[in-house]
């Protein structure tokens, strides 16, 4: 705690100096700071725009044919291609996106690009708001935090030079969905829940946020809407089109956490699929019930429970859990260390990099290590701080 006084009233000196020498310079520093959104979108822009006109075709370029496919006759057969494992929200919306460049002659790569990444990085500060101004504390260092992470940490680049900045979006409507649900608003938490499902199949694995309220009538409202909301956005293609999704094999290998299980139960992978997101919806639940932590933590359990129990881990699967792991550090009404969580902000990148590094089994088994952790730390550190709340107020109670 004396550290970081010791770093803030240096800052404050620092400022103050600063104030004094240059005073159009401080003028204009503070307004860019007050204005994350403005500096940090621009940006993302020019660095993710400048890499999509870039990138090979690969996924980015079937998912725009497949959403293309969606704005004309093909809409409700989209899914005869088993492998788009992928929700029709996102793939309706990248085909309507890439329809309307076109038309206007824009290059579509890098223009479809620099528009998703500057809805993520909006997407991601305006999340960092909501949840700083929900928990009391610092707004701004919360939403530079995360835009710093997304923009200049490698995520939005491994996402959208990947082709998938869906995964980013579905772990921060999640973010969003907990949020919601604490405040015991279950209908409207529902509904994203069940949106994020229609931008990607495993959003459905963080419906556990809806405990949230400890509340059974709102965990069944919240559930209730969201998959009122799935069946609206699924059901018509198996209705009226061809759906071979559910027939796609990813390959659960015996060194996979379910792979030994996936041969003695003789499951299907999807069958597989179907017991991961049950295994993660529930851990996410459960901690939701608990009560004592951050809701963000919730969605946290739920993506890393569903990344451990996966039989593959692709560059951009780390993305929304370690957006969502800075987002808990930087909005929890909890006591850590500021310069702690900067360092560990600052060191994220390393997520990235390391699977260029490592490879095979050390990998794997880094990676597993990992995972566990950011189950296991905000979890110690949330339940460290309920029962020093807990002790507090029953010594408190004890005085009087």
């Amino acid at each position: 705690m004396s550290t970081t006084l010791a770093d803030e009233s240096w800052l404050r000196s620092e400022v103050s100096r600063l104030q004094r020498e240059r005073p159009r310079l401080t003028a204009a520093l503070l307004a860019a700071w007050s204005r994350p959104t403005l500096v940090l979108v621009p940006i993302a822009v020019v660095i993710l725009g400048a890499l999509g006109s870039r990138i090979p075709d690969g996924d980015a370029g079937w998912f725009r044919r497949a959403g293309w496919s969606m704005t004309s006759t093909g809409f409700f057969d989209v899914f005869s291609d088993g492998g788009l494992q992928i929700g029709p929200v996102y793939l309706w919306c990248l085909g309507i996106a890439t329809r309307f460049v076109t038309a206007l002659g824009l290059p579509v790569l890098a223009t479809l690009a620099a528009a998703q990444a500057a809805l993520v990085t909006w997407l991601g500060i305006s999340t960092a708001g909501r949840a700083a101004r929900r928990f009391g504390t610092d707004v701004l260092q919360a939403q530079w935090a995360i835009g710093l992470v997304l923009v200049l940490g490698g995520y939005l680049a491994e996402s959208i030079g990947n082709g998938h900045p869906e995964e980013i979006t579905v772990g921060l409507l999640l973010a969003h969905a907990a949020l919601l649900a604490k405040d015991r608003r279950y209908v409207l938490a529902g509904l994203l829940v069940g949106l994020s499902t229609g931008v990607k199949q495993w959003g459905i694995f963080g419906g556990g946020v809806l405990g949230q309220g400890r509340s059974l009538r709102g965990l069944l409202l919240g559930g209730a809407a969201a998959l009122g909301l799935v069946a609206l956005l699924y059901a018509p293609f198996f209705i009226w089109g061809d759906v071979q999704t559910y027939k796609h094999q990813w390959g659960f290998t015996s060194a996979t956490a379910l792979g030994s299980l996936e041969h003695s139960l003789g499951l299907s992978d999807w069958g597989m699929r179907f017991v991961q997101g049950a295994l993660a919806g529930l851990a996410g639940l459960a901690i939701a019930w608990w009560g004592k932590a951050s809701p963000l933590v919730t969605p946290i359990v739920a993506i890393a429970v569903r990344l451990v129990l996966d039989p593959m881990r692709l560059t951009y699967y780390s993305g929304p859990l370690v957006v969502l792991l800075v987002l808990w550090a930087w909005t929890t009404p909890i006591d850590l260390s500021r310069r702690g969580r900067l360092v560990a902000t600052c060191a994220s990148p390393m997520v990235v990099l390391t699977p260029y590094l490592v490879s095979g089994e050390p990998l794997w088994w880094t990676g597993t290590v990992a995972l566990c952790a950011a189950i296991v730390v905000p979890l110690a550190l949330e339940g460290a701080s309920a029962r020093g709340t807990a002790s507090a107020a029953g010594r408190q109670k004890t005085a009087r």
